[in-house]
């Protein structure tokens, strides 16, 4: 941890080096195209993005999505309160209706609106959007790549009414309830067809499978929102990307000139200190214990705590021969207490943290409800039956050994994150007298390709711990939880699901209403705990902390980021 510790510090103080030679050259003024005055230093505390393109896995990440929050807008955009807001400076309206029991959706863009090189945003962009992302099946003329098609592929077609307006016709018996979603920032961004199109679908795909690699910054005919990231203001070395503003936006200018993005890393006294001595200011650490405390002796500081749309789970890997079985997925979940592991971890963050019954909908969202049942309480009787009656033996040693193999996994997580150390460690200690033997892999690669064995892609861990972020469009958590043979090899890690499960989220995905979309979510929930190939463990507070010197800075816990307004911030 001290090695890390002080590398974050030595990338800090080389960041601060390049902000103020930023600083410097800027010739200040304010009210621009160029922007206004001053800058912004935040210190990231996830993993530095090695890929800028939300579409798919490489760039599938916190950092990437706290980046493009104003960078790669869409039409609409993620509000505080886990709601869509349309984007006046992207559309002057939207709507959707229902024709001859067919969902239309009308979209008219802003005749004011273009991308950064010039070119217009046209309808044939947004039409393009849904071309390219209607499928993520190969054997369909689909990308493999992408993430997820759900809703675009419910789109039967699509009609430029004129440059600026353009009408979606979903497929009859197949509505969309969350089709703003598919046009919200940071994820749901507009493809501009004059970078994206590459001529033929196999060609596209292979432009979107390399995506943007970070070194290179975004291209400018794909930005549209009042920042951008150009290859000059990435330092991949020292983990630093500069956001400047977008000479090409219609809208309001940023009010700061800048903003610079300096992966800091989640240690906690990394974050305070940098904090403290000015080297950034702006924090979104990860919730870490005595953060709170310690920021509360920093003076000039504002600090905000909130419960974020971020939530911490273990996946299982249901191809592992283990794990395979039912019965030891169930024992495990049987074993883990997770009361008790909220409290040592989260919970002494903020006496608020619950432990998370439910996947898909959120504890601070309409409708939650807490499936856990019988897994609310850790039961150790119930956790070893489970393990005898499939045949394990319990051995001198205290752990269990099932079909000739002892019954001990790994846990890959991300590097340098205290609190999932804690989390596993705990997790450890809780399954030890049950006869569970469990360690921990913090790997560097659990977010690279298919090239790396442990990583999440490749499906060849064990157990993995990491986060999902929900979200607004409940029928956008499909593709996390549909078996692969119904289509969830993309985001769906643990291989696992069931053709009941299928049913009822594709069903979801194309409810009539808001009502019948949040009933078949909780009807999809319960259906995942009865198959245990993911457990929920909490969802994780936010704690946003800043120099009190700026304003217009609020927490939006959706998956927008700190930054989602950070054209509006001030200095002063």
């Amino acid at each position: 941890m001290r090695v890390q510790k002080s590398k974050a510090l030595v990338a800090i103080v080389a960041v601060s080096a390049i902000a103020l030679a930023a600083c410097s050259s800027s010739g200040g003024g304010g009210g621009s195209k160029s922007g206004g005055k001053g800058t912004l230093t935040f210190g990231e505390s996830t993993d530095f993005p090695e890929n800028l393109l939300p579409l798919i896995s490489a760039g599938n990440a916190t950092s990437t999505a706290n980046l493009e929050g104003r960078t790669l807008d869409g039409a609409y955009r993620s509000e505080p309160d886990i709601s869509y807001k349309a984007d006046p400076d992207q559309i002057t309206s939207g709507t959707s209706s229902l024709v001859n029991g067919q969902q239309v959706v009308d979209i008219k863009i802003n005749p004011k609106a273009v991308w950064g090189d010039g070119q217009p945003i046209t309808s044939a962009d947004y039409i393009f959007t849904w071309q390219d992302q209607k499928s993520n099946d190969p054997k369909k003329g689909g990308c493999a790549a992408l993430l997820s098609e759900v809703g675009f592929d419910q789109i039967a077609s699509a009609k430029a009414v004129s440059k600026t307006e353009v009408q979606f016709t979903f497929i009859k018996g197949k509505p969309f309830p969350d089709w703003e979603g598919l046009f919200a920032g940071p994820s749901g961004i507009i493809l501009s067809k004059h970078i994206f199109d590459k001529g033929s679908a196999k060609a596209d795909c292979a432009y979107i499978t390399k995506g943007w690699p970070t070194a290179g910054g975004i291209p400018a005919g794909a930005i549209n929102g009042p920042w951008q990231i150009t290859a000059k203001n990435v330092d991949v070395p020292n983990k630093t990307i500069t956001l400047t503003p977008n000479p090409k936006y219609w809208g309001a200018a940023p009010k700061l000139a800048r903003i610079v993005d300096v992966n800091i890393g989640s240690d906690p006294d990394t974050n305070v200190k940098a904090l403290q001595n000015g080297e950034v200011d702006m924090i979104y650490p990860q919730p870490q214990l005595d953060l709170v405390s310690n920021l509360a002796k920093v003076s000039n500081v504002t600090t905000a705590i909130n419960f974020g749309v971020d939530f911490e789970h273990l996946d299982f890997n249901v191809k592992d021969p283990l794990l395979a079985h039912l019965q030891i997925r169930q024992a495990i979940a049987y074993a883990i207490d997770r009361p008790a592991l909220v409290k040592t971890t989260v919970g002494a963050f903020s006496s608020k943290a619950t432990v998370l019954g439910n996947r898909l909908v959120l504890g601070t969202q309409a409708g939650y409800v807490d499936h856990s049942g019988d897994y609310a309480k850790q039961n150790v009787a119930k956790a070893q039956s489970l393990l005898t009656g499939v045949g394990c033996t319990k051995g001198s040693d205290g752990y269990y050994s099932c079909f000739g193999k002892p019954l001990a996994f790994t846990i890959e997580t991300t590097q340098g994150n205290p609190l999932r150390d804690q989390t596993i460690q705990t997790i450890a200690a809780q399954l030890k007298p049950v006869g569970i033997k469990i360690t921990e892999d913090a790997d560097a690669d659990i977010f690279a390709g298919p090239d790396k064995p442990h990583s999440l892609v490749a499906e060849g861990f064990q157990i993995a711990l990491f986060a999902w972020v929900g979200t607004p469009s409940l029928s956008s958590n499909a593709p996390l939880y549909l078996s692969p043979a119904g289509g969830g090899k993309g985001q769906n890690y643990t291989q696992g699901g069931s053709a009941a499960l299928d049913t009822v989220l594709n069903a979801m995905s194309s409810a009539p209403d808001a009502a019948t979309e949040l009933a078949d979510a909780n009807k999809a929930d319960q259906l995942v705990w009865d198959g245990m190939y993911t457990l929920p463990l909490y969802q994780k507070p936010t704690l946003l902390s800043y120099n009190s010197k700026f304003k217009g800075i609020g927490d939006n816990a959706t998956s927008a980021g700190p930054l989602w307004n950070s054209d509006t911030f001030t200095e002063g």
